[in-house]
């Protein structure tokens, strides 16, 4: 945490090393895991919908290809474009989110709305949302001081897509959003009024997360057996998909006849069950070894700058601990994709945009010497 005086910059290096080693290491270790993770992903998909032209393995692989074509893109735009038009792409943003709701592209699935059509594609603009309020609330933070003006921002700039979220419904997603700021808050901040703010609204939080569908899916999550024909089955054959897997699964393609839309948001049982324990301990091992990767970057960067890495790192790390508790009877399911590995191209984009940009943030510093 920092409390740092400093004015910011219009420039922004953040990572800095002691020798090129350090540094190309450190970028290499950002993108190849990743990079590898991804992989797995596509394959594990097509192992369980073919090659066809309209099956998702191969749709996953074309956005695999556009995923990484704007990783390079986004790698080569300079850091001082973002902050300078940050607030503009939020309100763009917020446009888009309130079209998934009111207008004639929206795209409702299973009573949800959350996705708006682009010509051929469905896309989700909350992936886009959290990437940008990440990056404009690091400008925001690292410009005020005060920890009270810093509530009122975030209020006035949250406020609206909360109301959004809800209204499509995502309870998940607001929950992803939500944590993303309250991360960003607590670098810049510290723990103390996170904590009494989520004590205040913590009633408010357990009526809607009772009401509705989201209350069917809490006593899923305490007892799936008590329906488990209906809104059980799900949990109940990712259960029996990790235990099929034991220790090294059952083989590539095998398995999974059971679980409906396995490629989604339940993709991690299915990857247990062709490759067991060692098969999940490695992916869990993948996301562990690219977090040391980043708190690297973030312990070499200047204090007032950090708050960048921090909230990439946690944009990524947050759905996957959500989706591997939902998955796993952790905590109820949020419909919540797996990071790189699950079926679905807007999360791939964004998800390889936040690596761009994590690359950006090292490389500059070192390309303006």
């Amino acid at each position: 945490m920092h409390n740092s005086s400093e004015s910011y910059p219009n420039s922004i290096p953040v990572a800095r090393f002691d020798t090129y080693e350090q540094y190309s290491g450190s970028v290499f270790g950002l993108w190849i895991l990743p990079l590898i993770l991804s992989t797995f992903g596509v394959v594990v998909i097509a192992s369980m919908t073919g090659w066809t032209l309209s099956s998702p393995g191969l749709k996953q692989a074309v956005w695999f290809v556009i995923a990484l074509g704007g990783f390079i893109v986004v790698t080569q735009i300079p850091l001082k474009f973002w902050y300078k038009y940050s607030l503009p792409l939020l309100i763009l943003t917020l446009g888009m989110m309130a079209l998934t709701v009111a207008s004639p592209l929206r795209v409702t699935v299973k009573g949800a709305s959350r996705w708006i059509r682009l010509g051929p594609v469905n896309f989700q603009p909350l992936e886009l949302v959290s990437l940008i309020m990440m990056v404009h609330l690091s400008k925001v933070y690292n410009r005020v001081e005060s920890m009270w003006k810093a509530v009122f921002i975030t209020g006035l700039l949250f406020a609206p897509f909360a109301l959004v979220i809800m209204k499509q419904p995502d309870f998940g997603g607001l929950l992803l959003l939500g944590g993303i700021v309250g991360a960003l808050f607590v670098e810049r901040y510290g723990f103390l009024l996170p904590i009494i703010g989520a004590a205040a609204v913590s009633p408010g939080l357990w009526y809607l997360a009772n009401y509705g569908y989201r209350a069917e899916r809490i006593t899923t999550w305490l007892d799936p057996w008590t329906d488990p024909l209906g809104s059980g089955y799900q949990v109940i054959q990712g259960l029996i998909a990790f235990a099929n897997g034991r220790v090294w699964g059952i083989g590539l393609g095998r398995g999974q006849q059971f679980l409906p839309e396995v490629h989604n948001d339940f993709i991690f049982p299915a990857l247990g069950e062709q490759f067991g324990f060692i098969g999940t301990f490695s992916v869990f091992m993948l996301f562990l070894f690219w977090t040391l990767f980043v708190y690297s970057a973030y312990k070499r960067a200047m204090p007032e700058r950090r708050i960048a890495i921090w909230g990439c790192c946690v944009a990524v790390l947050l759905p996957f601990f959500i989706n591997l508790g939902g998955v796993m009877k952790i905590i109820p399911l949020t419909g919540m994709p797996l990071p790189f590995i699950s079926y679905g191209g807007t999360s791939l984009v964004f998800m390889w945009a936040r690596i761009g940009f994590l690359v950006r943030l090292i490389r500059e510093p070192h390309e303006e010497e």
